[in-house]
């Protein structure tokens, strides 16, 4: 039996939550807000996919994107505020010193943070503000460093004593303008057994920095409860799309391709 131009029930229930949805907000709102959600459960499920991928190029696609997105470390890291300058660069340069040359910044002009190690691939930015002690001047206020490693690898008392070295190494650079609190956290794909997960840093009995282990299930599973777990109502998004096209989509640039291939590698 044809059913013309009588409308079923379902679809009378859709159109009464469309007209609800545009009640409240504008079309524009609307997609401005799915977008922002769709691009972040996309960068999830990438580095889901890409993590337990013995095949992934991690340099050129997953670190690209856990970088990018400093969001998954925490709401407090969730800002534009967050930025490379001169002041970082020259203290990382300091700090490793021979391990780094003139092309250790991988595309300075488009990613100024990252600096690419002989085992590793390392993210700097900070937040500047006003000294409260002299409000016409700006200092440094908070350093964020991701450092994540290559292969499968598995974060261990070295790893961690090593990233307590570079947040100690700032401090004591002389480079940068302030007293910054530090938040260090070394990515991996596990943390090895009687290794302390966590380490804080103080100075004269204040808290100047903490370094963290974690691996990428930890920082998805994290991300998952801050996105109000929509995985599990909609399981099947991008059941179907490889690691590959994800990095693509969220990265707008072609897989494999935002790091330049030719540019040296510090060992």
């Amino acid at each position: 039996m044809q059913r013309g131009n009588r409308m079923t029930e379902a679809e009378g229930g859709r159109l009464g939550d469309i007209d609800q949805l545009l009640r409240q907000w504008t079309i524009r709102d609307a997609l401005s807000v799915l977008d922002e959600i769709d691009h972040r459960l996309a960068v999830l499920a990438a580095i889901e996919k890409l993590c337990g991928d013995e095949t992934t190029d991690e340099l050129h696609t997953l670190h690209p994107l856990v970088t990018q997105a400093r969001w998954l470390f925490g709401p407090e890291f969730d800002s534009s505020e967050y930025s490379s300058n001169v002041s970082l660069r020259t203290a990382a340069e300091k700090i490793f010193k021979k391990r780094l040359s003139a092309g250790a910044f991988i595309n300075q002009r488009q990613r100024p943070d990252i600096v690419v190690l002989g085992d590793a691939t390392c993210s700097i930015v900070g937040t500047e503000g006003f000294d409260p002690a002299d409000p016409t001047l700006t200092r440094i206020q908070n350093v964020l460093i991701i450092e994540l490693k290559k292969g499968r690898s598995a974060i261990g008392r070295e790893e961690m004593n090593q990233a307590d070295g570079y947040v100690q190494d700032f401090l004591n650079s002389g480079t940068l303008d302030g007293t910054p609190m530090f938040r260090a956290f070394v990515v991996g794909h596990e943390v090895a057994a009687k290794t302390t997960r966590e380490k804080e840093l103080k100075e004269d009995g204040a808290l100047r920095g903490r370094v963290q282990a974690v691996t990428y299930c930890q920082i998805t599973r994290s991300a998952h409860q801050r996105l109000f777990r929509l995985k599990e109502r909609i399981p099947a998004r991008y059941e179907d799309v490889s690691g590959a096209d994800l990095s693509a989509k969220v990265m707008q640039t072609a897989s494999q391709g935002l790091l330049a291939l030719s540019t040296p590698v510090i060992n």
